[in-house]
């Protein structure tokens, strides 16, 4: 353990050392709103706070556990916060009505999100799920993307019955049988079964047909255009916490443990769900580029939602995102 603590303290010091090099600046304040409650999807965020990354990078970061990805895009077009950290879906969802948000960097660039089922259920495609019960939390992403997995999977909604159901009580419909599945992350459901002992099985949404990346940094754009040099920074500081979290994992939970003390998941449980979060933070291995999705991602990604999620084709996807603010040398994975 002395090992890793030294491993990431290393590496944050060159880090640090990097940014001040490229000049002194002043303090800016700058909040984020988080889709949820602390937890693995938020380990590099904890790290550059920790570490001193943002500090280094003249940034006082605030961040805030939120309600929801809908709920933190809402709160950034409204001004509420600075950025916010939100499913792709959900923030483009917002977008589209007229709020003037835009992703500006993919911190998840292939989405956790899926469909949960326990391995005794015999449950183990698509396919399988006709005829079944699946549990499926008000708004979040999933009321959006559990559609489109039907449709994309030749299922429509009235092959199955969805139930609305609260993120908390998941474990419990999915293990009483009330629900055949459920509609969230591995991490927050194969985990705490696998320590119940308790198998359970996950179908990723983007390895059956829905090619979407998943939380996602937004702002507004008149602030984009009033200091576009403080998100530039807060992303590049952002993805150097993420590169510093996964070359020292356990130092990242303790990170998130200082960060956010009320969490009440154990440290083995955010290390298992870590694994996932690093999964899709960089689904291209290592040297990945970090929180970065090119122009040609985004083309098939608004393919997906304008084909199968009835998403508006009237304005071209370039009006939602931009990698104007992405660092200028690459932040690759370890």
């Amino acid at each position: 353990m002395r090992l890793k603590r030294m491993t990431i303290r290393a590496l944050a010091l060159g880090t640090v050392l990097a940014i001040q090099s490229s000049g002194a600046m002043a303090t800016d304040k700058i909040t984020m709103i988080m889709n949820w409650t602390a937890d693995s999807a938020h380990l590099g965020f904890a790290v550059a706070k920790q570490a001193g990354i943002y500090d280094a990078a003249g940034l006082d970061v605030t961040l805030e556990e939120g309600r929801g990805s809908a709920v933190a895009a809402q709160m950034v077009a409204t001004g509420q916060a600075d950025i916010g950290l939100a499913d792709a879906g959900a923030a483009l969802n917002v977008a589209v009505q007229g709020a003037p948000i835009r992703i500006v960097s993919t911190i998840w660039k292939s989405g956790q999100f899926g469909i949960q089922t326990l391995a005794s259920s015999g449950i183990s495609s698509p396919s399988d799920l006709k005829g079944k019960k699946i549990a499926v939390p008000p708004g979040t992403a999933m009321v959006a993307l559990v559609p489109v997995f039907l449709s994309e999977n030749g299922l429509s909604e009235s092959d199955v019955e969805i139930v609305t159901a609260n993120q908390n009580a998941f474990l419990g419909l999915l293990t009483s049988g009330e629900v055949d599945a459920t509609a969230e992350t591995p991490e927050n459901i194969v985990v705490p079964l696998a320590a119940e002992g308790i198998e359970a099985n996950n179908m990723y949404f983007y390895n059956n047909g829905v090619p979407l990346v998943s939380l996602s940094l937004v702002a507004r754009d008149d602030k984009l255009a009033e200091n576009p040099e403080l998100f530039s920074r807060f992303i590049e500081a952002t993805a150097k916490g993420w590169q510093a979290a996964m070359a020292d994992p356990e130092a990242s939970v303790s990170a998130l443990r200082a960060t956010f003390p009320g969490i009440e998941k154990t440290d083995e449980a955010l290390l298992q769900g870590a694994a996932y979060s690093f999964t899709s933070v960089c689904p291209g291995g290592s040297g990945d580029a970090i929180g970065v999705t090119d122009d040609t991602t985004w083309t098939k990604i608004h393919g997906v939602m304008t084909g199968a999620m009835e998403f508006s084709a009237e304005r071209p996807i370039t009006d939602f995102y931009s990698n104007e603010y992405l660092p200028s040398t690459t932040v690759t994975c370890p």
